[in-house]
């Protein structure tokens, strides 16, 4: 009975270090990537699908690496995915063409979809399903900390060193992450007699819903926090990602045990509120203080919130269908990110960014309604 429940095997730890450092080492591409097509002579709109070229083809590779890990195991798909992530990363070596790098970001979010997807459902299935909200949280933790790191890493190698550094920097990570998953032991769901692909699962469309408003703030944040700081004056940017870090870490403290002992709606209902306060100090903020402050609200509600959803995707779908889930779950992630780069641009446009973080605040009291109107006004977990 002990081993059914025990949580940190050693499989368990390769997965959630594979994790933040595949998070840490694509993301620093994210606020970088842009400013190198404009370096090479790229325009706006050039730079803007960088950002959004990736999350297409992500979204597809989602929906069909799903239903692969479901039928063929995630350690297989694990490896393809970083296979795809290296070859992609070393050619960004010679890509002095805009239009090479834009085609190279498609292959990059192929790769991207695929490993991503696939470590989600490695984790899903190591998981005991008594402690799913603290696994999954702490799996959740480490997308939440990638994502946030990321950026101050990206900035302090362009600021000290250059593109090409940054560039070794991610592959170094990609090749000891493909080494630590062949050490890793995946169990297999069982096969289901005449099982049709799935591009989707059903039960996971409304936390992936929910995750896409989430992440429509979180994309405006990762993409245009450094050109925000510039239009405020404030040369210390990467202070709001250490806050945001600083308060993922400190959610995972109690938001795991809170939803497996009282479930989501303790932990989903104050995150929401807590990003919504977080958006909303930031739209204000008038120096490194006020970012600061802002970074810490948000964090802590992103941190609580992105992982219990994540849970909650699991949780509703069947053990043959934990691949599909994630993948349609991680769906709705890389949706809101692109509808925050570039729907979000447009607004900043017309006015200016502080106005668009105000804007984004809308799609926060969405998913504040949806999901009270859904699922909120239940206290256990569906």
């Amino acid at each position: 009975m002990e081993n059914k429940t025990r949580l940190w095997t050693k499989d368990y730890v390769f997965l959630l270090l594979g994790s933040v450092l595949l998070y840490i080492g694509f993301m620093v591409f994210m606020p970088t990537l842009p400013a190198r097509i404009i370096e090479l002579g790229g325009t706006q709109m050039e730079a803007s699908l960088a950002v959004g070229l990736f999350s297409i083809v992500a979204l597809l590779m989602r929906a069909i690496a799903g239903s692969w890990n479901d039928k063929f195991g995630p350690k297989v798909l694990i490896i393809v995915g970083f296979l795809i992530l290296i070859l992609t990363t070393v050619n960004f070596y010679w890509s002095t063409a805009v239009a090479a790098l834009l085609i190279l970001r498609l292959f990059h979010g192929a790769g991207w979809g695929i490993g991503t997807t696939s470590i989600a459902t490695g984790v899903s299935k190591l998981v005991p399903p008594s402690r799913t909200g603290e696994g999954i949280g702490f799996y959740g933790l480490t997308t939440a900390l990638g994502m946030s790191l990321a950026p101050i890493i990206a900035i302090l190698i362009m600021n000290y060193f250059s593109f090409d550094v940054l560039v070794t920097f991610s592959l170094v990570l990609m090749v000891f992450i493909l080494i630590l998953m062949t050490q890793v032991k995946i169990p297999k769901s069982e096969k289901i007699v005449h099982q049709k692909m799935k591009l989707f699962e059903k039960t996971a469309l409304l936390p992936a819903g929910l995750c896409l408003l989430m992440a429509i703030p979180l994309g405006g944040i990762q993409t245009f926090m450094m050109v925000y700081g510039t239009e405020l004056g404030i040369s210390t940017t990467w202070i709001y990602f250490i806050g945001q870090a600083i308060m993922v870490l400190v959610s995972r403290l109690f938001a795991g045990r809170l939803y497996d002992t009282k479930g989501h709606r303790f932990v989903i209902i104050p995150g929401a509120l807590s990003m919504i306060i977080g958006i909303l100090i930031l739209s204000f903020a008038t120096g490194a203080i006020s970012l600061f402050i802002a970074s810490l609200f948000f964090g802590l509600g992103y941190g609580m919130s992105q992982p219990a959803l994540q849970a909650l995707a699991v949780d509703r779908a069947a053990p043959h269908n934990k691949g599909t889930a994630n993948g349609t779950f991680l769906s709705g992630m890389d949706i809101g990110m692109a509808v925050g780069s570039f729907g979000l641009s447009i607004v900043a446009t017309y006015y200016n960014y502080a106005i668009m973080y105000r804007t984004a605040i809308i799609a926060l009291v969405v998913f504040f309604a949806v999901y009270w109107f859904t699922l909120g006004r239940k206290v256990k977990n569906s």
